[in-house]
């Protein structure tokens, strides 16, 4: 943040900028400058920083805002501009200026508003390589791809394996007092929803940034299986006397909108979701790792 030219009429010139991540307007997103004094022109010379891939990066925005504060702490708003990144040239240095625009009314979407973030490690392994893995990991019956946390008869599996790690999140809705949850991870592997694919994390309690580190298994797939299965997770608080609360999810898969030669409305993977997928899929026992944003709507929701 180098610099702002701006005009005004009044005394005591007290200039500062605000910016967030978008979507994310979380307080974990603001960044702040320094407030400058007596100056229509701030020279700021601040760096406000962002941790974040070059991938996740291409999907947010940057919104910049300047602000007046007057003696009395009060905030008055004096323009704003948003940047994006999917074309943004990152190994230029070339300064530029950008007009400040009017506050705009943003009615975003319900599915785009801002949940928080799951990071989870994919990874496919080749039905030839299963023989290596240990029995307790291993379970099959008449489904064609099944969850392998439980030992049970052992049959060698017919199909490769697809594992996932439900690593952390971070800036979950919190909607306990006390601003916190007790957030858990379910995931079914669609178009099977029922108790055959079913996996849960346990409950990490009074948090909005749990780690969980848990890994769920699905046996029994074949190569063909992965263009047209789709992993939905979904993040719920913990509740004892109520429902669990929805807090989010993702779907991972090819996004086609078609499954097994059916149109279905839950394969709708899209951006990271399904380049994760992708890359899963063309790197067969190579674990891939990414941080997803939660969607606020899944459009269907399973039982809790």
């Amino acid at each position: 943040m180098r610099e702002a030219q701006l005009r005004s009429s009044a005394a005591g010139f007290c200039r500062y900028v605000k910016t967030y991540l978008l979507p994310d307007k979380s307080r974990q997103s603001k960044r702040k400058t320094g407030i400058k004094s007596n100056s229509t022109n701030p020279v700021f010379n601040e760096n406000l920083r962002y941790t974040i891939s070059h991938s996740q990066l291409e999907t947010r925005t940057l919104q910049l805002s300047v602000w007046h504060h007057d003696r009395f702490r009060h905030n008055s708003f004096l323009g704003e501009v948003e940047l994006t990144f999917d074309s943004w040239e990152f190994d230029s240095n070339i300064e530029e200026w950008y007009a400040l625009q009017p506050k705009v009314d943003n009615s975003i979407d319900s599915s785009m508003q801002y949940k928080g973030e799951l990071t989870v490690v994919l990874k496919y392994i080749p039905a030839e390589k299963n023989l290596t893995l240990p029995l307790d990991q291993v379970q099959v019956n008449k489904k064609s791809f099944l969850k392998g946390n439980k030992t049970s008869r052992f049959m060698l599996p017919k199909g490769g394996m697809v594992e996932l790690l439900v690593k952390e999140a971070k800036n979950l809705t919190a909607v306990k007092s006390g601003g916190t949850s007790d957030p858990f991870v379910k995931g079914y592997l669609l178009p099977d929803s029922n108790k055959s694919t079913k996996h849960k994390t346990a409950v990490e309690r009074r948090t909005v940034s749990p780690r969980w580190n848990h890994t769920f298994t699905y046996c029994g797939l074949q190569p063909g299986d992965l263009e047209n299965v789709c992993l939905e997770l979904t993040v719920w608080d913990k509740e004892a006397l109520a429902s669990n609360v929805f807090l989010g999810g993702v779907r991972l898969g090819a996004g086609t909108g078609l499954s097994y030669g059916n149109v279905v409305d839950w394969m709708d993977s899209s951006g990271e979701e399904q380049q994760l997928w992708q890359r899963m899929m063309e790197n067969p026992e190579i674990p891939q790792e990414c941080t997803l944003m939660l969607r606020s709507s899944m459009g269907r929701h399973h039982d809790t």
